[in-house]
């Protein structure tokens, strides 16, 4: 019943962080506009903790709603109560278990933590090689943190650049490093899916060739019966074929 009034409170509270961080207005304006943020998040606030009161079971009613805390922390997102904060909660948790799975898959994780070291490393050494060189505009390890991940993420901006023969040398081994990540990461989200599709596959095809093993049990024991029924029991004697039967006495 409330999740329409949710939602809109959240797109008020949206509109109103972006009008007091977007624009210079002072005095009665933007006062009220601050005020009508505390005032929406605590209405926010109000009615979670109002629903936890009530609930008899909280730790199963939590379990469905685990995204519950970050819509009333980040009073924005209140929108997905449209979708429904459970439905949510779902959609949150198989996509961070891929999220998760694709790091693991392939050591992708690995990779990602040595081109971060690299990273971090290049804009060190790069920043020993500019700091005090003539015409360098690289002059503390922010510019040169900023420089390499333009560098690594191949998108070069040209604000920031080296000078120095030690610069451009890390500079390269960034582009190469960059490149090859990207490659890396395409590879194997591709990878990661393609296995995902095959492993559906594979167990359908399983699950096909265990039924199928079934229905041929079953079709052998049936024959099984059959054959028994139609020799008799055992010592009785087997007529031969263009015989006539026994004549009872």
């Amino acid at each position: 019943m409330l999740r329409f009034p949710m939602a809109a409170l959240g797109v008020a509270w949206a509109v109103c962080g972006i009008i007091v961080l977007t624009t210079h207005s002072t005095g009665a304006t933007s006062e009220a506009f601050v005020v009508a943020l505390f005032v929406i998040w605590f209405i926010i606030v109000l009615e979670c903790l109002a629903r936890y009161i009530v609930v008899p079971d909280r730790r199963r009613y939590f379990a469905c709603r685990q995204i519950e805390p970050v819509l009333v922390v980040l009073p924005a997102f209140q929108v997905w109560r449209i979708l429904g904060v459970e439905q949510a909660s779902v959609i949150w948790g198989e996509g961070m278990s891929h999220f998760l799975a694709i790091l693991r898959h392939r050591g992708l994780f690995r990779v990602l933590l040595a081109a971060t070291g690299l990273l971090f490393l290049g804009a060190w050494v790069d920043l020993l090689c500019e700091r005090h060189a003539p015409g360098s505009n690289i002059h503390s390890y922010g510019d040169a943190l900023w420089w390499a991940v333009v560098t690594v993420t191949t998108v070069g901006y040209g604000d920031r650049f080296p000078v120095t023969p030690g610069g451009r040398a890390v500079a390269v081994i960034l582009m190469l490093v960059g490149i090859g990540l990207i490659g890396t990461l395409t590879a194997t989200v591709a990878s990661f899916f393609v296995q995902e599709h095959t492993d559906a596959n594979k167990a359908q095809l399983q699950a096909a060739h265990e039924d199928l093993g079934a229905r041929i049990g079953d079709l052998d024991s049936r024959l099984a019966r059959i054959e028994a029924a139609l020799v008799g029991p055992p010592g009785a004697p087997d007529p031969s074929p263009g015989s006539d039967p026994p004549i009872p006495p």
